[in-house]
C-alpha cells in the first residue's frame, strides 16, 4: 500500500523537534565545536578598521571577473597576500529567537523532503530498519552534504566541517528513528 505524505505528518514535525534539541545538544552541551571559531590577533583594531561595512559576505582581494585574475596588480595582492573571506553580520546581539525558529522550520522542511523521498521509496508496513536506513540517509544528506563545498571552496577547516558532517550523522539517525517508530502498518 502506498504511504501518502499526510500519513506522516506527526513523524516530520517529531523529527524537526528532535534535531532541534539534537542541535542544542550538539552546539550548547557538548564540547566538540568550541575550538570552530578563533579570535582575531586584535579583534579591537581590526572591528575599528572594518568601521560601518555593511552585513554581507566579502573576499579579499576581490575579484570581480575571470579576466581580472590575469591583472598583474591583483595577481601581486594575491601572492603578497594575506587573502580571505569574512562574513560581517549586523550590529548589535544576535537575535536567537529569530535563528532557533528559521532553524526549526529548516528542520521541519528537511523532514517533509525526507518524507517526500519516502512514500517514493518505501511502502506501509515495510520493515523498520529499510524505513530507518532510507529516511536517515536522506536526513543525513540534507544536513551534511553541502558541507563539503565549504571547506573546498571557502576555506572552512576540514575539522570543523567533519564536526558539523558528524552533527548531521546524528541529526539523520534521529530522524531516521523517529520515521521507524512511527512508520504507518500496513
Amino acid at each position: 500500500m502506498d504511504v501518502q505524505i499526510t500519513d506522516l505528518i506527526v513523524p516530520i514535525f517529531l523529527s524537526g523537534v528532535a534535531v532541534f534539541f539534537l542541535s542544542f545538544v550538539m552546539w550548547m552541551v557538548m564540547p566538540h565545536h568550541r575550538s570552530d571559531w578563533g579570535a582575531l590577533p586584535d579583534e579591537d583594531g581590526t572591528m575599528s578598521q572594518l568601521g560601518d561595512i555593511k552585513q554581507g559576505q566579502y573576499m579579499f582581494p576581490h575579484c570581480k571577473d575571470s579576466a581580472q585574475m590575469k591583472d598583474p596588480e591583483w595577481l601581486k595582492k594575491s601572492e603578497d597576500g594575506p587573502s580571505g573571506l569574512v562574513i560581517i553580520r549586523a550590529r548589535g546581539p544576535m537575535n536567537m529567537g529569530k535563528y532557533m525558529g528559521i532553524s526549526f522550520l529548516f528542520n521541519v522542511i528537511v523532514s517533509a523532503i525526507v518524507a517526500y523521498v519516502a512514500t517514493i521509496a518505501l511502502q506501509k508496513g515495510d520493515e523498520g530498519m529499510d524505513v530507518l536506513r532510507l529516511t536517515g540517509t536522506v536526513a543525513f544528506l540534507a544536513y551534511s552534504g553541502a558541507l563539503a563545498w565549504n571547506a573546498i571552496w571557502f576555506h572552512h577547516s576540514w575539522g570543523s566541517t567533519a564536526k558539523s558532517m558528524f552533527d548531521g550523522l546524528i541529526y539523520g539517525v534521529g530522524t531516521g528513528v523517529i520515521f521507524m517508530l512511527m512508520w504507518p502498518a500496513a
